[in-house]
């Protein structure tokens, strides 16, 4: 299911970069942060609760833009016409937390029997990432990148139970995948969003949808 959202997304993406709206929604200088709910992620653990689904904050610089020009318009040398180029690239971090209550059974190394555990897990989600941002219709940004961190879990037992012995019991894990988004803004500030990605058991959800929030306007020199 997340490879189909990813290549829709890609295929979306390739047909974007044939639209007419200029680069102005994402460009270089500027500065957006996200503010997201999301899908609740894998959690490793026999049985589980979510008691927090993922919360993420996210915040994007904008680097290099209008560098792709129409046939039209390559080799034109006016100032103004190299502003009407498309495409932009992007980098920034994102910070995730989520929490669950996880039980189950666990085997007791010594002896042949089983005994029971229960924990509330705290993850902490931190990665850096990279995109490249098409603008097909005013204010709406389309994206996709690459982001690589790294998700921290602490357990926390209950004092009625045994803890957890498994062979990770912290389960901290290193994150790599890709990520593809859409922002629509309402205004020079306001927006929405909504972004998928791979949960790879590193702790980012699938699908989230949140507020964007335009800290800095972009500059239109390359």
């Amino acid at each position: 299911m997340n490879n189909k959202v990813l290549l829709a997304a890609s295929l979306f993406f390739v047909s974007a970069l044939s639209a007419s709206a200029q680069q102005e929604s994402f460009k270089k200088g500027c500065a957006v942060m996200d503010l997201s709910i999301g899908t609740p992620t894998s959690s490793g653990c026999d049985n589980r609760e979510v008691v927090m689904p993922p919360v993420t904050l996210t915040l994007d610089f904008g680097g290099a833009s209008g560098f792709i020009k129409k046939r039209s318009e390559r080799g034109k040398k006016s100032s103004k016409n190299s502003k009407n180029g498309k495409g932009a690239l992007g980098f920034g971090a994102i910070l995730g937390f989520y929490q669950d209550d996880c039980w189950g059974w666990d085997r007791y190394h010594r002896y042949d029997y089983n005994y029971w555990y229960d924990a509330d897990v705290y993850n902490f989600v931190t990665a850096f990432r990279f995109s490249f941002h098409v603008e097909p219709v005013k204010n709406m940004d389309v994206y996709l990148g690459l982001l690589t961190g790294g998700r921290f879990r602490y357990w926390e037992y209950n004092e009625k139970y045994y803890p957890h012995y498994g062979s990770d019991p912290k389960g901290h894990a290193f994150c790599f995948g890709p990520f593809t988004g859409m922002r629509y803004y309402f205004g020079s500030v306001f927006g929405l969003k909504a972004e998928f990605s791979v949960d790879s058991g590193s702790g980012f959800p699938n699908a989230s949808a949140g507020l964007v929030f335009k800290l800095k306007e972009g500059s239109s020199k390359k």
